[in-house]
């Protein structure tokens, strides 16, 4: 297997975020097979009920590392944090794919490679859905 190390790193906003740890924890590992990953861990995920802090937070771990996701579903949109990393290649449009599940209406991300001594930001973008 040749190592990558890819980690993506995604500021979503969505107009349906999820707000039952079962629909996270089943769509965390859904991503993990869209991603073609293998779980190892299986995902858990947390309601938080604090004031400003109020939402989901989840991770899976996988065989090549972990996918962590936090969701404030108080603003509208709701705002999802997420990152996914893992040393084995990945198509992360399949990320933004699988976001649309929760009616993704904009993100921003950063694709950094994790190689070698340093890190290196290859892609980062904006993207707004109609």
């Amino acid at each position: 297997m040749e190592l990558y190390h890819q980690h993506l790193l995604i500021k979503a906003f969505v107009k349906n975020p999820p707000t039952q740890e079962t629909v996270l924890n089943y769509w965390l590992e859904s991503l993990v097979a869209d991603i073609k990953m293998k779980v190892v861990v299986p995902a858990r995920s947390k309601y938080v009920d604090a004031v400003g802090n109020r939402g989901l937070t989840g991770a899976v771990n996988i065989e090549t590392s972990h996918i962590a996701v936090h969701i404030w579903d108080e603003p509208v949109p709701a705002h999802i944090e997420m990152d996914v990393y893992s040393c084995s290649k990945f198509d992360i449009q399949t990320v933004f794919n699988k976001l649309c599940d929760f009616g993704l209406v904009k993100y921003h991300f950063m694709l950094i490679d994790r190689n070698g001594d340093t890190f290196k930001v290859v892609k980062q973008s904006d993207g707004f859905i109609s």
